[in-house]
């Protein structure tokens, strides 16, 4: 029996740090929007039956217009949610419009637009099996840690350096059985209301739930920055993606 799926694609942030009057998922690559990437690459997982896309309500339409453009396969239903006031609240949103007919939820940033499908298939392999699972990459890079300095100090130093290893860079999809990160993310809004978590997985580490690390490639970056426009569209120009 077939594992059916829902992505959840989250399209509500801000996108200051991008700047500019345009929100990152309807920037444009090689002339599509981002999102437009983010669902045709989403459109081809095994056994995806719904897409919820996530969006602030004066988005709504221009979201509409970019996933018809984006030629889902027939079979793909898309259906929409509103932002919230955190992620973690717009992700529930999106939780709460998912079918309950699906099994896993993939949940996934709009701004990535080039999610490795292979990744995706072992770890909802994996999420089906154990409950939730993430795509990652290995930390590669010395990390250092910063000293405390007062507030409006002209420089930063050096703390320390952190051992990398065993570190890992989260990423998207994250992919869990829907009924248990619904009922995680009820019982986080039930227990501790004002705890703010920065992706889905922190929920599963608050309450014990493990979380399986998939290791996926670098091109599934997130297009955060100016400059991160630039990567993409060198990725597309060199087919790397």
């Amino acid at each position: 029996m077939a594992v059916l799926c829902t992505a959840i694609v989250v399209a509500a942030g801000s996108s200051s740090r991008m700047g500019g009057k345009v929100r990152k998922p309807y920037l444009k690559l090689r002339g599509k929007p981002i999102l437009a990437w983010t669902l045709s690459a989403l459109g081809k997982v095994k056994g995806l039956r719904q897409i919820v896309l996530v969006t602030r309500p004066e988005d709504r339409a221009r979201a509409a217009r970019v996933a018809k453009s984006a030629k889902l396969p027939r079979s793909v239903r898309v259906d929409f949610a509103d932002g919230g006031a955190r992620r973690q609240d717009s992700v529930l949103n999106g939780l709460n419009a998912a079918s309950p007919e699906s099994d896993l939820v993939l949940i996934h940033d709009a701004a990535r637009p080039f999610p490795e499908l292979k990744a995706i298939a072992t770890a909802c392999v994996r999420a089906a099996a154990t409950g939730a699972a993430i795509l990652a990459c290995r930390v590669k890079d010395t990390v250092k840690r910063e000293t405390a300095t007062a507030a409006g100090a002209p420089t930063l130093s050096i703390e320390t350096t952190v051992p990398r290893a065993g570190l890992w860079l989260a990423q998207t999809p994250q992919i869990f059985r829907r009924t248990l990160i619904l009922k995680l993310f009820e019982r986080l809004n039930s227990e501790a209301p004002k705890q703010e978590v920065t992706d889905d997985a922190s929920i599963c580490e608050i309450f014990k739930q493990p979380v399986e690390l998939i290791e996926c490639s670098e091109t599934n970056f997130k297009v955060t920055r100016p400059e991160d426009l630039k990567i993409a569209e060198a990725f597309l120009r060199m087919k790397l993606v």
